[in-house]
C-alpha cells in the first residue's frame, strides 16, 4: 500500500472504532435493553433477545480484539523503523487477517475489514431487537398500564360496595397473565407486519370497564338510593300516562278503522313497577352491584317503553290520516262522475256504494276502500280517455286525483 493508501486506511478504522465504541456506550445506557435484562424475557422475545446477547457478547469482544490492532498499527506508524519495513508492515496489519478474537473457545482471525463488517452485522442485529420491543411496548405499556388502573379502580370500589374478592379472580388471573406477557414477551403480540396486536388487551378492557361501571352505579345506589328511585318512579309515572293516553286513542282509532288492524298497545308499566319493588329487595340484603344492574335496566326498559308507545300512536295516527285522505279522494271522485251528467254517473253508482260503504258504514276497511277507489278512477279514466269531455261548471276541478 501507498503511504498514501495506509493513511487512509488508518483513519477509516479509527473512526470505524470509534462508531462501535458510541453504539456500545449507547447500548449499555438504553432503557429496553436494561429492561429486557431485568425482566427476564421469555417465549418468542427470548428467542430473539439470546441472539442478542450472543451478539453483544461478539461484539465486546471483537471490538476489543479490533481496537488493540487499530493501536498497534498507530504504534507501527509512529515508529522510526525502516520506511519500506514499516510501510510493509502496515499494510500487512491494515489488510491482513490480523485481528484474532477468542470466541467458545476457538480463535478466529479477520481482516479489520472483515471485523468492521461483522461488527456492523452485530449491531445491527442488536439494535433491530432493541428497536422492535421498544416499538411494541411503546404500544402496550401504556395500555396495561390503564388496565392495571382500572384494576385498582374496581378493587377500590369492590371494597366500598362490600364486593367478594373472589368474585373478580378470574378477570386478575387473565391481567396478570396479559401483564407477564407484555413485560417479559412483548414480541408475542407483534403481527406479521410489525405492529402489536392490543386485541386482548381491548377484549380485556371492555371488561374491566363493564366491571367498573356496574361497581360505579352500585356506590352511586349506596349514597344515593332514594333520589334515584324518586326519579325512576317519575319515569315510569310518565311512561304510564302516555301508556293510557295512546290506549284511549287505540280504542278511538279502533272504532274507526277496522282494517288493517289497529297495533295493539303493550302496558309494560307493571312489570316496570315490579323492578322497583325488587330493588327494594336488593337494598335490604345490600346486593348493591345487583342493584346497580337492575336500576340500570329498568331506566333503559322506561325509555324503551317510551320509544315504542310513541312508535306505535304514531301507526294508529297513520290510519287514521289514511282514512281521510281516502275520504277525500271519494268526494272528489263522486263530484267527477256527477259532471259527466246523470246517464253516466249512474254507471258509477256501484263502485261509489261499496267505497262509501268501506270508508263511512262502521270501522273502516281502509284495502276495500282503496280497491273500489282504484275501480272508481279507472272507470271515470275510461269514459273521459273515450272523446266524451266531461261537463265542467268549475275550470281545473279535475286537476288532481290524489295519491293512488
Amino acid at each position: 500500500m501507498s503511504w498514501e493508501g495506509i493513511e487512509e486506511a488508518l483513519n477509516r478504522v479509527r473512526g470505524e472504532g470509534a462508531r462501535v465504541s458510541l453504539q456500545l456506550a449507547d447500548m449499555d445506557r438504553n432503557v429496553a435493553q436494561r429492561m429486557l435484562q431485568g425482566a427476564g424475557p421469555v417465549g418468542r422475545t427470548r428467542q430473539r433477545w439470546e441472539r442478542a446477547e450472543r451478539s453483544v457478547h461478539r461484539l465486546w469482544t471483537l471490538h476489543a480484539a479490533f481496537d488493540e490492532v487499530v493501536e498497534q498499527a498507530g504504534a507501527l506508524r509512529a515508529s522510526d523503523g525502516e520506511e519500506n519495513s514499516v510501510r510493509e508492515a502496515l499494510s500487512q496489519v491494515l489488510t491482513g487477517p490480523s485481528v484474532a478474537f477468542l470466541l467458545d473457545g476457538a480463535t478466529e482471525h479477520l481482516s479489520l475489514a472483515e471485523a468492521i463488517a461483522r461488527m456492523s452485522a452485530d449491531s445491527e442485529e442488536i439494535a433491530g431487537t432493541i428497536a422492535d420491543v421498544e416499538a411494541a411496548w411503546a404500544v402496550l405499556h401504556p395500555k396495561i398500564d390503564e388496565l392495571e388502573a382500572l384494576w385498582q379502580e374496581i378493587g377500590s370500589l369492590a371494597g366500598m360496595v362490600g364486593d367478594e374478592e373472589g368474585d373478580h379472580e378470574p378477570l386478575r388471573a387473565e391481567l396478570a397473565s396479559l401483564g407477564e406477557t407484555v413485560r417479559r414477551d412483548p414480541l408475542a403480540l407483534v403481527t406479521g407486519d410489525g405492529t402489536a396486536d392490543t386485541s386482548d388487551l381491548e377484549r380485556a378492557r371492555t371488561r374491566l370497564e363493564h366491571i367498573a361501571g356496574e361497581l360505579r352505579d352500585a356506590l352511586r345506589m349506596c349514597d344515593s338510593y332514594d333520589e334515584s328511585v324518586e326519579r325512576l318512579l317519575w319515569a315510569i309515572d310518565d311512561a304510564e300516562e302516555k301508556t293510557a293516553r295512546t290506549a284511549a286513542f287505540r280504542r278511538r282509532v279502533a272504532g274507526a278503522v277496522a282494517v288493517p288492524v289497529p297495533v295493539e298497545i303493550i302496558d309494560r308499566v307493571p312489570s316496570l313497577r315490579e323492578g322497583v319493588a325488587e330493588m327494594a329487595e336488593l337494598r335490604t340484603q345490600g346486593r348493591w352491584r345487583e342493584l346497580g344492574r337492575l336500576h340500570g335496566r329498568l331506566q333503559q326498559a322506561v325509555h324503551e317503553t317510551v320509544d315504542d308507545v310513541a312508535e306505535r300512536r304514531e301507526s294508529l295516527e297513520t290510519l287514521l290520516e289514511r282514512r281521510s285522505e281516502l275520504r277525500a279522494r271519494l268526494e272528489s271522485y263522486r263530484t267527477r262522475a256527477a259532471r259527466l251528467g246523470p246517464t253516466e254517473g249512474e254507471r258509477f253508482l256501484a263502485e261509489h256504494r261499496r267505497a262509501h260503504r268501506a270508508l263511512r258504514q262502521g270501522p273502516a276497511d281502509l284495502r276495500e276502500a282503496a280497491a273500489a277507489l282504484a275501480a272508481y278512477r279507472d272507470a271515470l279514466r275510461q269514459l273521459t280517455g273515450s272523446g266524451r269531455a266531461p261537463r265542467r261548471t268549475t275550470p281545473g276541478a279535475d286537476a288532481s286525483e290524489g295519491r293512488e
